[in-house]
C-alpha cells in the first residue's frame, strides 16, 4: 500500500507517493490550476500511474481558503449577533497596525453593515441567560436572508463562549428553515472571549465555507471515481490533519495548510538526524516562509492575520514575504530596484516559461547567472527559453546601464537581503541566536538561496532534504490528526475553584473525543496535553504554561512559578510577588499514527562516484568575474560523499548551491548537509 499527499501552491502542485513497506518515495509536480485547483491536484495524482485503491492514506493541502480571503472571492455572507452589537466588525480594534503609513486604510469588512443582523437575546459572561432568545423574530431574519440570496451565515453572539445555547437554537432554526445556506456557529470554532477576534474568525469561516465545501465535494467525487475507498485527510494550519468531513465545517483551520506542513516536515526530519533546534526556510514560486522549531516542535501562535483580519485559532507560527521564484523585479518612481511582492505565479509565470510573462523574475535571474540549467528544468521535463528571460532582464540592465549578468545578480542580491531580514524577524528580533540553529531549506527555490542567507546570518549548518521542491507534501505524510480547543475562564489564580477548572478541562476533553470519534480514531491512540493562559493581574497579554489534566490545590503555586519563569525567559523580567490571573484553559490533542519509514541510500567513499559528476559550468559571481562550479546529479550521490564548493547539485525539483568555502556531505537518508 501507498501513502499519497498533494500540496497546491501558487505556481506548482506537488505530490509525494510513499511505499509503506520500503520507504521509497516518488514525486510529481505539475503547474497549478488557479481557476480550479482540483484539476491540478488530480493531474498530480495521475502522474504516479497507480490506482487509488492501492492508497491507504491520502492527505491534501490547499491554498483555496487563503486565496478566497485574499482575493475576496468567498460567498455572500451575513452575520447574526446580539442586539446592540452589529458594529463589532466595523469597530474592530482601536490600534493602528501600520502607524507610520499615511495611506493606511482599514481592511474592508467581509460582511457589509446592512448584512449584520441582530437577534434579541443576552447571556452574561458567567453563562446565565439574562434575555431569552426571541425565536419569533428569527423568521423575519430568514426572509431577509432569502431576499438577499445569502449563501452563508455566521452566528456569533455575545458571550456564546460561556453558554452556546442560543447559538445552537439559531443554528437549528436556520438549518430547518433556510437549509440552502451554510451556517457557521462561533462556539464550534473558538470559545475564547475576545469579541472582535471571535466574530472575525466566525465570519471568515462562513465566508469561505461554501467555496471549500464545493471544492472538497468535487475532489472527493474525482478520487472516488479513481477507486479511492478511504477517508480524505486535510492539512490544518496548526500542523495536524483532519478528515474532509470535519474540514467542511471548519475550513478556516486550513488557511495555511501547505506552509504548516513544511514546518512539520522540518521538525520530523531534523529529529531523525539529531537536530532539535532548526529554522525552516521554504521558498517556492510566490513566497518565502520561515518558522522556528525548538525542542523538536514547531512554535505556534494563538492567532493569525489575513489581510488585516484576525483568525483566533492556533497556527504554526511563521512569517512570509513575497519572495519566490516568480517574484517580479521592478523599478519604482525614485529609480530604486525592488523584487516582489508581486509574482508572475503559475499564469503567466516567469518570462522564460514562454506562457506570456514578460517581466523579469528571480527564476529568470538564476537562469541568466547559469545557476539553473535550461536543459534540466524539472528534470528536463519542462521546456524553458533562456532568451526570453534575458530579454526581460535587459530592461533592468538598460535602466541602470549594467551588463545583463550584473542586473541579474542585483535581482538575486536584493531577494537574498529580503529573505535574510525575514529570518532575522523570527530569530534575532525574538532573542534567538541563529548560530544555535540549523537551517532546513526546501521549496523549489529554497536550496538555491540558502547558502547565501546562512552565510549572512552565520547559521552553521544547512540541511537540504531529498526532493526539496515537494518537501511540504512530504511533511503532510508526517502529520498526526490534531484538534485544539480553548475555553475562556477569567479568574484570579488565588480565587479560582479547582473543581470548576477540572470540570471545564473534562468538557474540552469530551469535545476532542467527539471529533476524533467522527474520524474513527480509537481512544488509545489519542494523546492529550493541557495548558493554561496566565497573566499578571492588570496585564493584557498572556503566556501559556503546561498544566496537569486534574488539578490539586498545590498546583496553584507550581503554575504560578512556571509562569514567572516563562515571563523572565520571554521578556527578561518578572514579578513573582504579583498576583496571577487565569484567562483561558486549553486542551491540545494528537492522535498518534504510525509514521512511514524514510528510505536510506547506499553508502560510498568520500569522493562522489564518477557517474554523479556532470562536469562544470561558469556562474557569474559579480564584478565581471565568473567561477567554475562543479555540477553533480543528486540521485547519483551516495551516503558519505563529500563535495567542496563552489558546486551545484541538481535534481528534478530543485538545485542546491554550495558556495566557495562551504562543504556538503551526504547522510544515510540522502540529506545534503552543508557546513
Amino acid at each position: 500500500m501507498y501513502r499519497l499527499s498533494t500540496d497546491v501552491g501558487g505556481t506548482f502542485t506537488d505530490g509525494v507517493l510513499l511505499d509503506e513497506t520500503t520507504g521509497k518515495i516518488r514525486v510529481s509536480k505539475v503547474s497549478s490550476t488557479p481557476k480550479n485547483p482540483a484539476i491540478g491536484t488530480i493531474g498530480c495524482m495521475e502522474k504516479f500511474q497507480i490506482s487509488l485503491n492501492e492508497v491507504s492514506f491520502l492527505v491534501h493541502g490547499t491554498t483555496v481558503v487563503i486565496n478566497a480571503l485574499i482575493e475576496g472571492k468567498g460567498a455572500k455572507t451575513a452575520l447574526i449577533t446580539t442586539r446592540g452589537f452589529r458594529d463589532v466588525l466595523e469597530i474592530g480594534r482601536s490600534n493602528r497596525t501600520e502607524m507610520y503609513n499615511a495611506l493606511y486604510s482599514r481592511p474592508r469588512s467581509l460582511v457589509p453593515r446592512y448584512l449584520c443582523l441582530e437577534a434579541k437575546e443576552r447571556i452574561a459572561a458567567g453563562g446565565e441567560i439574562l434575555v431569552p432568545l426571541q425565536v419569533s423574530e428569527l423568521g423575519e431574519i430568514v426572509e431577509f436572508l432569502r431576499r438577499e440570496e445569502i449563501k452563508s451565515v455566521a452566528v456569533c453572539l455575545l458571550n456564546a463562549y460561556a453558554n452556546p445555547v442560543h447559538e445552537e437554537e439559531i443554528g437549528r432554526f436556520l438549518n430547518e428553515t433556510y437549509p440552502e445556506a451554510a451556517v457557521s456557529l462561533s462556539h464550534n470554532i473558538t470559545r475564547r472571549y475576545y469579541e472582535y477576534e471571535r466574530t472575525s474568525t466566525t465570519v471568515q469561516n462562513a465566508y469561505v465555507m461554501p467555496v471549500v465545501q464545493g471544492y472538497l465535494r468535487s475532489l472527493e467525487e474525482e478520487i472516488k471515481k479513481r477507486d479511492f475507498n478511504n477517508v480524505l485527510q486535510i492539512m490544518q494550519s496548526n500542523g495536524g490533519i483532519m478528515t474532509s468531513e470535519v474540514a467542511r465545517d471548519m475550513p478556516i483551520a486550513m488557511v495555511e495548510s501547505g506552509p504548516a506542513a513544511g514546518a512539520i516536515g522540518g521538525a520530523e526530519l531534523a529529529g531523525m538526524i539529531g537536530y532539535k533546534n532548526v529554522i525552516t526556510y521554504d521558498m517556492g514560486g510566490t513566497t518565502a516562509k520561515t518558522s522556528i522549531v525548538r525542542g523538536g516542535l514547531p512554535e505556534t501562535a494563538e492567532q493569525y492575520v489575513v489581510e488585516g483580519r484576525p483568525i483566533l485559532l492556533p497556527v504554526v507560527d511563521m512569517r512570509e514575504i513575497g519572495a519566490g521564484g516568480g517574484s517580479i523585479a521592478w523599478i519604482d518612481e525614485a529609480g530604486a530596484l525592488h523584487v516582489g511582492p508581486g509574482s508572475a505565479g503559475a499564469e503567466p509565470g516567469p518570462a522564460c516559461y514562454m506562457r506570456g510573462g514578460s517581466e523579469p523574475t528571480v527564476t529568470d535571474a538564476n537562469l541568466q547567472l547559469s545557476i539553473l540549467d535550461p536543459d534540466y528544468f524539472l528534470g528536463g521535463k519542462m521546456e524553458i527559453l533562456p532568451e526570453a528571460g534575458r530579454k526581460a532582464i535587459q530592461k533592468i540592465a538598460d535602466y541602470f546601464d549594467l551588463s545583463i549578468d550584473e542586473a541579474a545578480l542585483g535581482i538575486i542580491n536584493i531577494v537574498n537581503i529580503n529573505m535574510s531580514g525575514l529570518l532575522q524577524s523570527m530569530t534575532v528580533k525574538r532573542g534567538y541566536d541563529p548560530r544555535e540553529f540549523a537551517l532546513v531549506a526546501f521549496g523549489g527555490a529554497g536550496p538555491i538561496h540558502a547558502a547565501a542567507i546562512a552565510k549572512e546570518l552565520n547559521i552553521p549548518t544547512i540541511i537540504v532534504p531529498p526532493f526539496p521542491g515537494v518537501f511540504s507534501a512530504w511533511g503532510m505524510l508526517m502529520a498526526d490528526p490534531r484538534h485544539d480547543f480553548g475555553q475562556t475562564y477569567i479568574k484570579p489564580m488565588d480565587d479560582a475553584d479547582i473543581g470548576s477548572i477540572n470540570w471545564m478541562f473534562r468538557g474540552l476533553q469530551a469535545r476532542v473525543r467527539e471529533l476524533f470519534e467522527r474520524e474513527n480514531i480509537a481512544d488509545e491512540n489519542i494523546v492529550l496535553s493541557y495548558e493554561m493562559d496566565l497573566r499578571y493581574i492588570g496585564q493584557e497579554h498572556t503566556l501559556s504554561v503546561p498544566a496537569p489534566s486534574e488539578l490539586v490545590e498545590a498546583d496553584r503555586i507550581k503554575l504560578g512559578k512556571s509562569f514567572d519563569d516563562l515571563h523572565l525567559k520571554i521578556y527578561g523580567h518578572n514579578a513573582p510577588e504579583e498576583h496571577k490571573e487565569i484567562v483561558s484553559l486549553k486542551v491540545i490533542s494528537f492522535a498518534r499514527v504510525k509514521k512511514p519509514l524514510m528510505e536510506t541510500i547506499a553508502g560510498g567513499a568520500e569522493n562522489p562516484p564518477p557517474e554523479a559528476g556532470m562536469g562544470e559550468r561558469k556562474v557569474y559571481v559579480g564584478d565581471g568575474r565568473y567561477e567554475q562550479f562543479s555540477i553533480f546529479k543528486r540521485d547519483g550521490l551516495l551516503s558519505g560523499n563529500i563535495i567542496s564548493g563552489p558546486a551545484l547539485i541538481e535534481e528534478a525539483t530543485a538545485t542546491t548551491v554550495v558556495e566557495g568555502g562551504q562543504t556538503c556531505s551526504v547522510d544515510r537518508y540522502g540529506n545534503l548537509v552543508i557546513s
